[in-house]
């Protein structure tokens, strides 16, 4: 019985140590802006072996992502857009797959390409990143319209160049990539013309502080609570006597 009790102790202090480390990135990206909050997902999954068919481990899973809108901050500046509601900005990962984000904090780079503040070129129409000609200044509108002034043209003379690919996939099938950004399971994802976005604004991370730190405090308990019991259950096979104190 005392070897099933630690053996519980062991497997609960792995999954607090999981849910201490997405506290911790939380809070860390939380001047990242449009960071989607991680959520670990845990599973109880049988031990199999000699002597061990009433045992269970507990596994960390894929953790889920909050996909609540961050807060807007207006920013004024013209190469920032925020979506406004659900949607997701259609980029290109390092790897040249289609990927999603919500990271509207855009540049024009020096060979013209609008990308993200990450380096993320930013897809337009045929599913190609924007490359921009030399203009004297960048708008986009609420619907991704690219538009802006030639140089040596009057502030009149403004052209529509191209259009920000705008995607809005069922949150269930999106995924958490290694760089940050998020993927469609089902496919390549296609353009929603209804997706809209707010120019000069950016969205804030989603993870509030607070109930991050909150969270972490009651991890820190719940480790020391277990870690505590399974020095109590070490000396006792070992044959001391140990007061039991979870405080």
């Amino acid at each position: 019985m005392s070897q099933q009790l630690f053996y519980v102790a062991m497997a609960g202090l792995d999954a607090t140590i999981d849910r201490v480390t997405a506290a911790a990135n939380n809070l860390a990206n939380r001047g990242t802006t449009a960071f989607k909050a991680q959520n670990p997902i845990f599973r109880a999954v049988p031990f199999y072996g000699q002597g061990l068919a009433n045992r269970v481990i507990v596994d960390t899973g894929e953790a889920s992502a909050d996909f609540r809108p961050g807060a807007l901050t207006h920013t004024g500046r013209d190469l920032d857009i925020a979506v406004k509601g659900a949607g997701w900005i259609v980029v290109q990962g390092a790897d040249g797959a289609l990927a999603l984000t919500r990271n509207g904090a855009l540049s024009v780079s020096p060979l013209g390409i609008v990308e993200t503040s990450d380096g993320r070129p930013v897809m337009g129409q045929g599913f190609a990143p924007i490359a921009l000609p030399p203009l004297q200044s960048v708008t986009i509108g609420e619907d991704g319209t690219v538009s802006g002034i030639p140089l040596g043209q009057s502030s009149e003379q403004v052209s529509a160049l191209n259009r920000i690919m705008l995607a809005n996939p069922s949150t269930a099938s999106l995924q958490r990539r290694p760089d940050g950004l998020f993927q469609d399971s089902t496919g390549t994802p296609q353009p929603d013309a209804t997706v809209r976005l707010q120019p000069g604004a950016l969205e804030e991370s989603n993870a509030d502080s607070v109930s991050m730190m909150m969270n972490m405090i009651e991890n820190t308990r719940v480790f020391q609570m277990q870690t505590e019991l399974m020095r109590i259950m070490l000396s006792a096979g070992q044959g001391q006597s140990t007061p039991l104190s979870l405080s």
